[in-house]
């Protein structure tokens, strides 16, 4: 039997697992008030209770489906807009205003929520198998050596579309061509990739080159000296890819300037995707001019990528379908549909789509 058997919502036309950790809003956007998401394709309710503590809900009233959301929040309780309902932080209904006692069933579905700034991580799946799996690990972000900034924005696309792009530098001279190192310009070196059950990591050195314009004003490193540069990266789970440029600047392999994207990938549909980005450097750390210059390129790199995803999507299920062909730097994000390909297996009990296979909406 199907681990998700008993939960409600699961949908066997996605091609998400719901035994994952997924980012559901920024931790500066959940309040005293009620947030409403829709996630996986799940409409949710998010609120904070005066411990700090952060809840979410089903967003449905057990009674008439009233979306919860609409209503008010009253000592930690969420207070249904139709008929006052009132439901606890762990779904109990604890108030019917119009008779004394409470159905013994009555209660609304919880989900487990894990805050780890700035992240606010939300389990959709068996929620028994929650309390075995943490959230990804991402010290950097927190890390008082480091600065950070990130934005959120949303992309009309399926998430493994967006970890294709991620996985595959390939598209870089083509897509970005005025803001690619110079070593992607060039025949860049090939990716080395290492698998392991449930992750994708990828690594290539750069051998020493002149830095592009942005790369020397946001180091204050010289335009006219060559460094050596290293590119590495992770799929790390479904909901998670994190990539890495470090720059040596003594020209002999220690000492890196290192930038991290972070990048969380929440499916709001099968077609619609939440891109939750952070940027964090372990230099010119106190310099606010330089987290806006690198603000811009981020933007608009991943900005350009997102029409690059949407134009895809527009394509998928129109006019005759002919089977894509694979080449050597498509590996990695092979890889990666095969892990997801296994997790959806052992969610639901059967093969869902041939190892390696695609998966697209």
């Amino acid at each position: 039997m199907s681990e998700l058997a008993g939960v409600s919502g699961a949908d066997p036309a996605a091609n998400y697992p719901l035994n994952c950790w997924y980012v559901a809003a920024d931790s500066a956007e959940i309040g005293a008030g009620l947030l409403a998401r829709t996630l996986l394709g799940r409409p949710v309710v998010l609120y904070r209770q005066r411990s700090g503590a952060v809840a979410a809900l089903d967003d449905r009233c057990p009674h008439r489906s009233f979306p919860l959301s609409q209503g008010t929040v009253s000592d930690d309780q969420v207070v249904c807009g139709y008929h006052g309902m009132t439901f606890a932080a762990d779904g109990r209904c604890v108030r019917v205003p119009s008779q004394q006692n409470v159905p013994y069933d009555a209660r609304v579905t919880s989900f487990p929520v894990r805050e780890e700034k700035p992240f606010v991580w939300l389990w959709l799946g068996d929620p028994g198998r929650a309390a075995f799996a943490d959230p990804p690990a991402l010290p950097w972000l927190q890390d008082e050596r480091w600065t950070t900034f990130g934005e959120t924005f949303q992309v009309e696309a399926n998430y493994m579309l967006l970890h294709e792009n991620a996985l595959d530098l390939t598209h870089f001279p083509y897509v970005h061509p005025e803001s690619s190192p110079v070593g992607y310009l060039k025949t860049p070196p090939q990716l080395q990739i290492e698998v392991s059950e449930t992750s994708v990591s990828y690594h290539r050195d750069f051998a020493p080159g002149r830095l592009v314009g942005w790369q020397a004003e946001t180091t204050g490193l010289s335009s006219d000296r060559e460094y050596a540069q290293r590119e590495s990266g992770t799929f790390v789970s479904p909901a998670l890819h994190v990539d890495r440029m470090h720059v040596f600047p003594d020209g002999n392999g220690s000492g890196p300037y290192d930038k991290i994207l972070t990048r969380a990938f929440t499916p709001l549909s099968t077609d619609r995707t939440a891109v939750f980005w952070q940027v964090s450097r372990n230099y010119l750390t106190d310099r606010p001019e330089v987290s806006e210059q690198l603000r811009a390129v981020h933007r608009r790199t991943l900005h350009a990528d997102k029409r690059v995803l949407e134009a895809i999507q527009a394509r998928v299920g129109t006019g005759p379908q002919r089977a894509e062909f694979n080449v050597t730097a498509d590996l990695a994000a092979l890889r990666a549909h095969r892990i997801v390909a296994e997790m959806l297996e052992q969610e639901r009990g059967h093969r869902y789509l041939p190892a390696g296979a695609r998966l697209r909406a």
